[in-house]
C-alpha cells in the first residue's frame, strides 16, 4: 500500500511541476520580450530557480551544518551543467531540427560564469570561507544583476509607462512567481515519495544520493527549460541563460552566505572533491559553450559525462 501511495504521490507532483513548469515558461516568455533573455532568464528566473536552495542554505548555515549548505549549493552544478545541457541539445534538435544558436549578449552570463568558477578555485586554494571572502563572492552577483538590470531599466521603464507595458510586466513577474511558489511546496512530497519508492523496491541509498535525489531536486529547472526550448526558436538559448543565471547565483551568492553567516571561518578540506567536481563541471560546459552554439553531439557527450560521473562516484564510494 505504501509504495502505490508513493507511486501516486510521485505521479501526481509530476503532473503538478509540469503546470508549474508551463506558468514559469510564459511568465519568462512575457518578460524576455521586454527586458530579453538576459534579465528575464538569467536574472530572474536564475533567482527563482535558486531560491528554494538559497532559503535551505541559510537554515543549513544558521544551524551550523555548513557542510550540507555547501554540498547543497555546489550540487546542482552537476547536474545542470551536464544531463541539463543534454537535454536542452537533444530536445531542442528534436524540435526544430537545428542545433541551439545562442542570442543577444549571452557572453555576459558566459563571463560571469568563468569568473566565479576562477574565484571557487581561489577560494578553495585559499582553503576558508568566512565573512571576506564570502562577502566577495556575494560581491560578484551583485555586480552581474546591476549590469543586467542598468542593461534592461530602459526598456523596463518605458513599458512601465504604458498600461499594456504595466500588465505583461506584471502578468509575467506573476505567473513566475506562482510556478515557481507551487514547485517549491511539492518538492519535499516529491523527494519523499521517491525516496520511499527507492526503499520499497531496496534501491541503494548511495544511488538515490547521488542520481535520484539531485534530479529531482533540479526537476523543476529541466521541466521549466524543456518547456521554453521547444516553444520557441529561440528558447534554447534563453534556457541555457537561465541555468548559467541560477548556478552563477549558486556559485557565489549561496557560498557567500555560508561564510557571511557561520559563526566561524569554515575549513573546506572536507569539501575540497564538491569543490574540485563543480570547477571542472563548470570548465566542461564552458568548453562546450565558447562558441556560442550547442549541436545535439554536444548533448549526447555532456549526458555521457554526466553518467560517467555517476559511475564513478558509485565505483569510489
Amino acid at each position: 500500500m505504501s509504495l502505490f501511495y508513493d507511486v501516486l504521490v510521485t505521479l501526481g507532483t509530476l503532473v503538478i511541476f509540469g503546470l508549474a513548469a508551463e506558468l514559469v515558461t510564459r511568465g519568462t516568455e512575457k518578460l524576455e520580450s521586454i527586458a530579453g533573455q538576459g534579465f528575464a532568464g538569467g536574472v530572474l528566473l536564475g533567482f527563482m530557480a535558486a531560491l528554494p536552495e538559497t532559503i535551505f542554505v541559510i537554515i543549513a548555515t544558521i544551524h551550523g551544518s555548513t557542510q550540507i549548505a555547501i554540498g547543497t549549493a555546489l550540487g546542482g552544478n552537476i547536474i545542470l551543467f551536464t544531463a541539463g545541457l543534454g537535454l536542452i541539445a537533444m530536445a531542442y534538435f528534436a524540435k526544430w531540427k537545428r542545433e541551439v544558436v545562442m542570442k543577444e549578449d549571452y557572453h555576459v552570463e558566459y563571463g560571469f560564469l568563468l569568473f566565479s568558477t576562477l574565484m571557487l578555485f581561489a577560494l578553495l586554494a585559499y582553503g576558508r570561507l568566512d565573512a571576506i571572502t564570502g562577502t566577495l563572492m556575494l560581491l560578484t552577483y551583485v555586480v552581474y544583476v546591476a549590469y543586467r538590470y542598468s542593461k534592461a531599466h530602459k526598456d523596463v521603464m518605458h513599458h512601465m509607462s504604458t498600461t499594456v507595458g504595466k500588465r505583461s510586466i506584471t502578468q509575467g513577474l506573476l505567473l513566475m512567481a506562482i510556478g515557481i511558489a507551487v514547485i517549491a511546496i511539492f518538492s519535499d512530497a516529491f523527494i519523499g515519495a521517491l525516496s520511499g519508492i527507492a526503499g520499497a523496491l531496496s534501491i541503494p541509498a548511495l544511488w538515490l544520493a547521488l542520481v535520484i535525489t539531485p534530479i529531482a531536486s533540479d526537476l523543476e529547472e529541466l521541466l521549466t527549460a524543456y518547456r521554453i526550448s521547444t516553444r520557441a526558436r529561440g528558447g534554447g538559448s534563453t534556457a541555457i541563460v537561465s541555468f548559467i543565471g541560477s548556478k552563477l547565483q549558486n556559485n557565489t551568492v549561496l557560498i557567500g552566505l555560508i561564510g557571511i553567516l557561520s559563526a566561524e571561518p569554515v575549513l573546506l578540506s572536507s569539501s575540497t572533491i564538491a569543490f574540485a567536481t563543480v570547477i571542472i563541471v563548470n570548465l566542461i560546459a564552458l568548453l562546450v559553450m565558447r562558441k556560442g552554439r550547442l549541436t545535439y553531439r554536444d548533448g549526447i557527450a555532456l549526458s555521457l559525462i554526466y553518467a560517467i560521473a555517476i559511475i564513478a562516484n558509485l565505483i569510489i564510494k
